[in-house]
């Protein structure tokens, strides 16, 4: 367990876990995983934080340094300022063959819900011993965060959800026209060959790429060679309403209602810009509005942002969640 050197404000380790949730995953994928953690004057008393990469992303995300805005060290060491603060940041290697994760179960890609909450917290506990658990990230892990914490009240205490996936028509939807048009041309097996082999793929391949990794995860579909099943019909060039109402299962904005009892004993931070590029903006405000409706105490702040370079957003969020589960 190397200890990095750093000129930060916090300590960071390396370990390596095994990842048993995720033995015989479809993609075989490593099930040995890489956990950074990031320490700071570690209490009985301190949470144990989770992180939570966004797509196209994984735990090394966290700690890639930025010129050009506040990145995550720098928003570490402006919480380390008072000097009293401790805090225990975990981030798990997550990466997947589809180039991210949604932190659910899925036979397409793997048990990656039971490898946060079994595996994960597994070495949490034998590593640091049981404390208070949240969870944060943003986009595809501010998704998780909320899927997670809402799903297992019973091991997280609290979660920050930053510009989460939510109102999928308004996030997801209008990537289809773009997907479709490549899979016109290629099986989902073929593109992804085409991707994988590409130098430098383009805006739009990323975006169908994106289309593919959500139907992994959302609608998998183990009768098939691939693992899923594709939203739209790539012929007919009509939505599949019986798989597009499997990936709404999933939608925050919808299955919250289903999980109120889940939320109301946690600490819930929703943020969001405004701006933001793929319109989730609208799915976290239906949220935060039917948060309100049921009398669920949560904090939602809306930037004048996008969805991009927000790092700094958790300048806030991150000690309002410490404070509560008990710094």
């Amino acid at each position: 367990m190397p200890v990095l050197e750093t000129k930060e404000r916090f300590e960071i380790k390396r370990f390596v876990i095994r990842g048993s949730s995720l033995a015989g995953n479809h993609l075989g994928d490593p099930i040995n995983r890489e956990v950074l953690v990031l320490e700071r004057n570690v209490k009985d008393s301190t949470p144990a934080l989770i992180g939570l990469a966004g797509f196209f992303g994984s735990s090394i995300s966290f700690v890639n340094r930025s010129y050009m805005g506040h990145d995550f060290f720098t928003v570490l060491n402006k919480i380390a300022e008072k000097k009293s603060r401790s805090f225990l940041i975990v981030l798990p290697d997550t990466m997947t063959s589809y180039y991210g994760n949604q932190y659910v179960n899925s036979s397409a890609v793997g048990n990656y819900e039971d490898f946060i909450v079994k595996d994960v917290i597994g070495f949490i506990n034998k590593q640091y011993g049981k404390r208070k658990l949240g969870v944060f990230g943003k986009s595809s892990g501010g998704f998780g965060s909320y899927s997670l914490a809402s799903k297992h009240p019973e091991l997280f205490e609290g979660f920050v959800d930053v510009s989460g996936d939510s109102g999928f028509e308004f996030c997801y939807l209008k990537d289809f026209p773009i997907a479709l048009s490549k899979l016109e041309r290629m099986s989902p097996e073929k593109f992804l060959k085409y991707f994988n082999e590409k130098p430098r793929p383009e805006n739009s391949d990323f975006e169908a790429m994106n289309v593919l990794a959500m139907a992994a995860f959302y609608s998998p579909n183990h009768k098939r060679k691939v693992g899923f099943d594709l939203p739209f019909d790539v012929k007919y060039h009509t939505l599949r309403q019986d798989v597009w109402n499997k990936w709404l299962l999933f939608d925050p904005l919808r299955n919250l209602e289903q999980r109120l009892d889940n939320l109301r004993e946690e600490k819930i931070v929703l943020q969001v810009g405004k701006r933001d590029e793929f319109s989730i903006n609208i799915g976290m405000k239906g949220m935060s509005r039917k948060l309100e409706r049921y009398k669920v105490k949560h904090e939602y702040k809306e930037f004048d942002e996008g969805h991009f370079g927000i790092e700094y957003l958790y300048e806030e969020s991150l000690p309002s969640l410490m404070k509560a589960l008990g710094e």
